[in-house]
């Protein structure tokens, strides 16, 4: 499974799901942290994730859960994928990898850039990401922020990522697959794919009227935008 070129995440109602299908959205985002402001019970989002199914990525958010509490959402809501979307390492994937309770899903794993600083944490994803069999099939590039674990309307540094930093590249030299993610709206979309170039977008908070809550309008006149752009290239 690729990375998706166009994902909207965190989701709440039925007739948001129906939207993003008659659009053709690649992939939606089911948040299952329950300090979000998006947070989805799983029962509700086995109802979502029923309407989406053999449309789009299914792709379950996780902050900083664990195996066990991850098995327990599978076990009622089915996911095409998982988005590790706090503090988790590479050695805590490694240990999940051996577990009873590893559903062997497609991972995103969620990083911020600041700089230097974050250099080593990158380094060892990427390593993660190309081990024989894994099941890491990219990154997701968001604003940092201490305390929110994503959705925060902030945008990533765009200018540390472009040229793309030396942590940020395979070992033959090549771009890492990632979605960039923070701040994201119809406004500064095709800039940041411009500037960024990276492989997908994520937006939420951009196309929004209240956090969960989506605005068609705008998820149509963003997906458009991105598609007109992708054609023109």
């Amino acid at each position: 499974m690729s990375v998706p070129r166009l994902k909207f995440c965190g989701f709440t109602r039925q007739q948001d799901i129906a939207r993003c299908i008659e659009l053709k959205v690649d992939a939606i985002g089911l948040n299952f942290y329950q300090s979000s402001r998006r947070y989805v019970q799983p029962q509700h989002a086995k109802l979502l994730s029923r309407l989406a199914d053999g449309h789009c990525m299914r792709v379950g958010v996780f902050v900083d859960a664990t195996p066990q509490q991850i098995d327990q959402v599978l076990a009622v809501c089915p996911l095409d994928a998982i988005q590790l979307h706090g503090d988790e390492t590479p050695q805590w994937l490694s240990e999940y990898e051996q577990s009873a309770y590893w559903p062997r899903l497609p991972i995103l794993k969620a990083l911020s850039y600041r700089g230097s600083i974050d250099d080593s944490m990158w380094r060892a994803w990427v390593s993660k990401h190309k081990e024989p069999e894994s099941l890491l099939i990219g990154f997701l590039v968001d604003a940092y922020d201490p305390i929110q674990k994503g959705g925060t309307g902030k945008l990533a540094n765009w200018g540390l990522l472009s040229p793309r930093p030396s942590c940020m590249l395979d070992p033959e030299g090549g771009n890492v697959p990632f979605l960039l993610a923070g701040g994201l709206d119809l406004q500064n979309v095709i800039d940041g794919l411009e500037r960024v170039n990276p492989l997908g977008i994520d937006l939420a908070s951009g196309i929004e009227v209240s956090p969960g809550i989506k605005d068609p309008h705008k998820m149509e006149s963003v997906v458009r935008a991105v598609r007109n752009y992708d054609a023109a290239r």
